[in-house]
This record gives C-alpha cells, structure tokens and sequence, in this order.
C-alpha cells in the first residue's frame, strides 16, 4: 500500500501571546517521492502570514513545502527538541532566517515513558515497535519517540536491510563522554513533552548517578532485561533516584514467547524475541498498560 501525506492547517500561539497558522504534516506508510506531483496545501492556508512547518517528514517533502510557501512573508519550521519555531526563509527584516522563538504550550506537558535495560536487551527494538504499534492503535494522538543513545542509533537501524553496515556506521558516529549529552536529552525531552500526547525515551547506557537528570524529564518507567541480576539495579535507579511511576518490566528472552506473570502493581511480563531484522511483536497486556498513559 502505498503512503499517504495529510496536511491541516491549526493555530498556534507565542509565548508573547501572539497567533501564528501551522501546517501540520501527517504521514501514514511508506511515501515516495512521486507524490509531489499530486500533493495540494489545504485551501485555508493563508500566504499573507507566516507559515510554521510542523511534523515528522522526509528532507524531500520538507523542502518541497518550504519552496511551496514560499510566497509567505517567512516560514519556518517546529524543532520538537528546541521546543522552538526555526525561520529558515524570511522576506521581512522583523524576522530573519535562523532566528528561532518558542511557543505556548496549550495544555499541560504529556507523560514520559523512559525505557531502560541492560545492553543487549532489546530496547531499541521494543521501542520501535511499541511507537508504531501505538501510533496504529491512537492515529489521532501525537506520539514521539526520543533516542537518547550514545551511538546516535535509531529507526534507520532498525529498518535498514544491511546489518553490516549498521554496525558500522554505529561504530564510527559513537559519541564520546560529554557533560552535555544528558543535559542536552533532559532538555529536549522536556521540551518533545509540551507539544507530544506522550513521549518514549529510550534510553542508552548503564544507570551512573549524572544520567538522573534525564530522568528526571520523565515521568513513568519500563525495564527490559535479559539479565535477572541487573533488574534490582534498574528499579533503584528509575524508582528511587529518579522517582518514576513503574509502567512495566519485560524479562526478554530469544524465543517466541509471551507470559504474563503478574499486572499489578505494574505489568511483569516474559516476551520475546526482540532482534533487529525481523518484526517485533508487541503483546497486548503491554500496548494496553503503556496507553493508559494516554488517558492521563
């Protein structure tokens, strides 16, 4: 099936109060490039105004609609973890290209689900397919996944067919220790939380007392491990240190497997396998515990 592109325009508001339109990019499927020739901006878009680019898309399509609105007095576009609106084309002197400003978020911040566990776990590979399966069960809620990883690894490491190239690409961009890698991702997720339903973080790395501080942007948390050992570690770290609400913790295994061995007071479940390359299947008794989140 081929993807499919919806655009809406909504107003947004300042932090000085002022009304600004955004064009809402929405994409369902894999979408190609041939969809240029046929894609229409919603009649309501008002080209007198400035225009926010706002949305998960392609380079490609975001580039095509930044040249689109070009008659715009400027357009810019959304940076989640900015938590700011980035002018990149501008026609007037009051707003020039790389200025940024922020918005006012519109209700409160959404919850953040922090995924931890052992390396070699499968948190990478459960958080993809736990986004995916809930962006499919929720279509109309907003729900972002953040990667606080060392090795900038993300969904393209999920998705791509050549493991070997994976592995060497993950090798050769792996970021060396910095004091601002933590507060960078506490940061941003506290900015991905004002404009997001809920956020997933999934979070690369052994606990160590410096990572707390992006911990403390969340507000429950999920546990997978392979190592039965390491569990009481994990749970000291998310409910002690960082005082986080347990969603659920899911003792991964290699086989294909799902047993529930308890729901409260959180979901404890065995599940497997989480392995890159092949489709991960999200059980049930998890996607709906992770959604009550939604309901907050």
């Amino acid at each position: 099936m081929s993807g499919i592109v919806q655009l809406t325009v909504n107003p947004l508001q300042a932090r000085d109060g002022e009304l600004y339109q955004c064009l809402e990019i929405a994409t369902s499927g894999k979408i190609e490039p041939e969809l240029l020739g046929s894609l229409t901006l919603p009649r309501e878009l008002d080209f007198s105004k400035g225009i926010i680019l706002w949305g998960a898309a392609p380079i490609w399509l975001t580039s095509h609609l930044v040249q689109r609105c070009d008659s715009a007095p400027w357009v810019g576009c959304y940076d989640l973890q900015l938590g700011s609106v980035v002018v990149v084309a501008s026609r007037i002197p009051e707003l020039a290209a790389a200025e940024s400003f922020r918005l006012v978020p519109s209700r409160p911040p959404g919850p953040a689900l922090f995924i931890g566990g052992p390396p070699n776990s499968g948190k990478s590979v459960l958080s993809y397919a736990l986004v995916r399966g809930l962006r499919g069960a929720n279509p109309n809620r907003r729900i972002h996944l953040h990667r606080a990883q060392w090795d900038g690894e993300g969904n393209w490491a999920i998705e791509a067919k050549d493991r070997a190239l994976v592995d060497s690409l993950r090798q050769q961009h792996k970021a060396g220790w910095s004091e601002r890698f933590f507060q960078h991702h506490a940061e941003a997720v506290g900015h991905i939380r004002e404009a997001m339903d809920l956020v997933l973080v999934d979070f690369g790395g052994k606990p160590k007392p410096r990572d707390v501080m992006v911990l403390h942007r969340c507000t429950h948390y999920l546990i997978i491990t392979s190592d039965p050992e390491a569990l009481a570690q994990w749970h000291d770290f998310c409910q002690v240190q960082g005082k986080l609400t347990p969603v659920a913790v899911i003792h991964s295994v290699l086989e294909d497997r799902v047993e529930v061995l308890q729901t409260e007071p959180f979901l404890e479940i065995i599940a497997g396998p989480w392995m890159r390359g092949e489709s991960a299947r999200i059980p049930d008794a998890l996607l709906s515990a992770v959604m009550r989140l939604l309901a907050m």
